[in-house]
């Protein structure tokens, strides 16, 4: 093969890697936007009453504006809706505050407990939602720890 025919042949396969790269990006999906979780009370003592409202405060990292959350798609670990209406609080970042009810915070937390010792763990539950369908309806997700402490058992 001449110099020509190969260096044209070269070209037209780089041209074509080269559109293949951008057009595979173009079609990639969106990745998802990061949440920060954080959980009031973070603690809980195994066999205390359960709090009625177990309040997540959640804030996009970096930071966006709150109101852009479609509410409606807010769930516990994929399962738990909110128990009440969420609510946008003016801390530096804005929060949003999104009252879960306590015992279904509390099946979340001992579905990921692998064992009863006596002893405190951090357990991390995740919270997953969608931004509204004006700001292009991208998923968000982030995750937030609750000290889980199992007291001692008093022997009989």
């Amino acid at each position: 093969m001449k110099l020509n025919k190969i260096a044209i042949v070269s070209a037209a396969i780089l041209v074509t890697l080269l559109i293949g790269i951008f057009a595979f990006n173009a079609l990639a999906p969106a990745k998802d936007l990061k949440l920060k979780v954080k959980w009031r009370p973070v603690t809980y003592t195994l066999g205390n009453p359960v709090p009625p409202t177990w309040n997540a405060e959640i804030f996009f990292a970096p930071v966006r504006n709150l109101n852009e959350i479609d509410t409606s798609t807010l769930r516990l670990e994929g399962i738990y809706p909110p128990s009440g209406t969420p609510t946008i609080l003016s801390t530096s970042p804005p929060r949003m505050r999104v009252p879960f009810d306590g015992n279904d915070v509390l099946r979340a937390l001992l579905g990921k407990v692998s064992h009863m010792a006596p002893g405190t763990y951090q357990i991390f539950l995740e919270i997953t939602g969608n931004l509204k369908p004006e700001y292009g309806g991208t998923a968000f997700s982030g995750s937030g720890g609750i000290n889980l402490v199992v007291p001692d058992v008093s022997p009989p």
